[in-house]
């Protein structure tokens, strides 16, 4: 029985990530769509020193992988922007922060089944950027992360 139970589980898990992935894969190939996916080795050689983001050094060391979609026109950023968001809380996937800055809108999304899966989108008419990234997230509160405590 647990052998049954243990081989549910991954096939679930296997297919909430293909679902996750096709997600992705469909707006990667839309022509207005630029996709990149980079790796640990080049995460590492960033020049993290340029940005002044608390907090930038810890998310980068977390990251394993990362697939970056940016729009390139109007209509690809607009359903990159305010479709995508959606479209992965529907497959497994809960809003940790949304919020709305000098005109940009942010969103923060993470599996609920395997916290290293996050996505960002962020979303300034007409232009529109995903981040999906696999790594170490389990212990960071998204939903405060880069908020001063008092």
């Amino acid at each position: 029985m647990k052998k049954v139970i243990v081989m549910l589980a991954v096939l679930l898990s296997a297919v909430a990530m293909k679902a996750q992935e096709e997600v992705f894969s469909k707006y990667s190939e839309m022509g207005d769509i630029s996709t990149f996916t980079v790796g640990k080795a080049s995460l590492e050689k960033l020049p993290l020193d340029r940005f002044d983001v608390p907090g930038l050094k810890d998310i980068i060391d977390r990251i394993d992988k990362m697939t970056m979609l940016v729009s390139m026109g109007d209509n690809a950023g607009k359903k990159l922007g305010t479709k995508l968001p959606g479209q992965i809380a529907g497959k497994g996937f809960e809003t940790k922060l949304k919020t709305n800055k000098d005109g940009k809108d942010v969103t923060v999304l993470q599996s609920k089944k395997d916290p290293s899966k996050v996505v960002i989108v962020v979303y300034k008419k007409p232009q529109a950027v995903a981040v999906y990234m696999q790594g170490e997230f389990s212990d960071v509160d998204l939903e405060n992360y880069g908020q001063e405590t008092e």
